[in-house]
Order: structure tokens, then sequence, then C-alpha cells
């Protein structure tokens, strides 16, 4: 079974060189999986090194990689955010990373409201990070992720880490709340250091609320992510040993580990492909 993995975070190899292209190939190769999705890094990761332009960089890294594809990452409140999002649709990004809490922006905040449906008419995926991080929860509460879906009733979001271990109930009352978009769930539930208990205490979930996720949507809706380069190959590969014992179909597994990824990519512009 071919694995597609969401989630992995790139950075120039003289910013961190565990987080190069090289060491994600590396990773894969270990792990057994194929292909992946890259995040350009957040412009305050790299700027300072000379990167001002993250979303840029990304493009040229991967160009001879036919084994990634890239998201762009952009803070929506900034003042240029709208022109990057049309400029990271035309270089060929086919999503965005969004992090309030590393960015620190209210979900609700007017300007990323409006990033909201510029992406959502693009049909541009976005992929948030959710739960606990360091920064004022208010801001960034996941029920704030249901406003955001019944005001963009067709964007659709990837909702990381399925809200971590203090807000995994409120996740799953958004992902319930809200209706799928041409046939298929618009709200997916990115699985991404969620299953180890004792590195990843406050996004902890365990292979039961996994299961129990896709007990409750179907297998429609979790994507698998690496959350390279933070988790070690070990980790990873016992991510996927741990997904494999899951008691689903082999249709569901496939989806689960890339079919549901491609499918939301998918809702992107295909002309916009590497």
């Amino acid at each position: 079974m071919e694995i597609f993995a969401n989630h992995a975070h790139l950075f120039p190899a003289d910013v961190r060189p565990e987080g190069s292209v090289d060491s994600l190939l590396s990773l894969m190769d270990a792990c057994g999986i194929e292909r992946a999705v890259c995040f350009a890094p957040f412009r305050q990761q790299v700027a300072d090194a000379g990167y001002d332009k993250p979303n840029e960089w990304l493009v040229e890294e991967i160009a001879e990689e036919p084994r990634l594809v890239g998201f762009g990452a952009i803070n929506p409140t900034e003042d240029d955010s709208i022109p990057r999002l049309e400029r990271a649709r035309d270089i060929g990004l086919l999503g965005i990373k969004l992090h309030p809490a590393f960015d620190k922006f209210d979900i609700l905040d007017e300007r990323a409201m409006q990033f909201y449906g510029v992406a959502e008419e693009m049909e541009m995926p976005l992929d948030f990070h959710t739960g606990v991080h360091w920064y004022r929860l208010m801001d960034n509460h996941p029920l704030k992720f249901d406003e955001v879906a019944f005001f963009h009733p067709k964007l659709v979001m990837i909702l990381e880490h399925i809200g971590g271990r203090p807000f995994y109930e409120q996740m799953l009352a958004v992902l319930g709340n809200n209706n799928v978009l041409n046939g298929s769930p618009r709200l997916l539930a990115g699985v991404a250091s969620v299953l180890n208990k004792d590195f990843q205490k406050l996004w902890y979930l365990g292979i039961e609320r996994i299961a129990e996720v896709i007990h409750i949507f179907g297998e429609d809706v979790c994507i698998y992510g690496l959350d390279f380069p933070y988790n070690s190959v070990e980790m990873v590969q016992d991510d996927i040993r741990q997904l494999r014992s899951l008691d689903v179909s082999e249709q569901a597994l496939g989806k689960l580990f890339g079919g549901n990824l491609e499918r939301t990519i998918g809702l992107s512009a295909q002309q916009h492909r590497f």
C-alpha cells in the first residue's frame, strides 16, 4: 500500500539541517513512505537567515523532487496575506498551512476571515494547527472553527491533531456539525503527533480515539501526517504500525494513508501541480 503522508515542515538546510529535503527523503525511505506534502517554513522562522519569500523558496527547493508536493505557509492577518495567497496558487502550491498559535492571531480576526473567503473562492485547502501551543487559548479555541465553517461553507480545512488531548471532544463537535461538499467531507481530521503518549503529551489521543473518529465519521475524514521534523523515524514507524492495527478495511487504510489527502488536494486547481 502506497503511503502519501501530509504535514512535513521543510526548512533550508542552513537553518535547520534536520528539517531539510534530504532529511525528509531519508525519513520517508526508512518508513516506506512514497510521497509527502511539504509545508513552507513560516516567514518569521527564516527571514533573519535571508529567506524572505519562504513559499517561493519551497517551490524551488522541491522542483526536482517528484515525491514532494508543496503547501505555502501564511499568516492571514498580515497586510500582504491575500497577495501571497494568490502568488502561492500561481507558483503551483496546492494548499496553505496556517498556525494561529505560532503566528499569534485570532482565528476569527476580520482579516483572517477575508483570507479564508479568498481561499474558498480559489478552492485552496487550508491546513490548520489546532490545540494547545503556548499562546492564549481565547484566540485559537477549536470551537471557533465552527464559525469559520459556517461563514465559509465551501472552504476545505484539514484540522491537525484533532484538537489534541484537551480539545478532542470539541473538535468532534466541529467535525460533526458541518456538511460535506460535493459528496466528500470538507473538514478533515489530521492524524499527526497524536499517538505517542510520552513525547506528545498535550496532543496524544491514542489509537482508540482514531478508531472512534473513523467509527463516527467514516473512512473519508482522517489524513495521516508526519509532523516532520519534530517526530523521529522510530516515532513515524510506530505511528504506521499502530494505524495498520486498526480494525478497518484495506480500503479505509488506503484512504487514511493518502487517499483522503489526494482527494482533498484534488479540490484545488489541478493545473497548478508541479
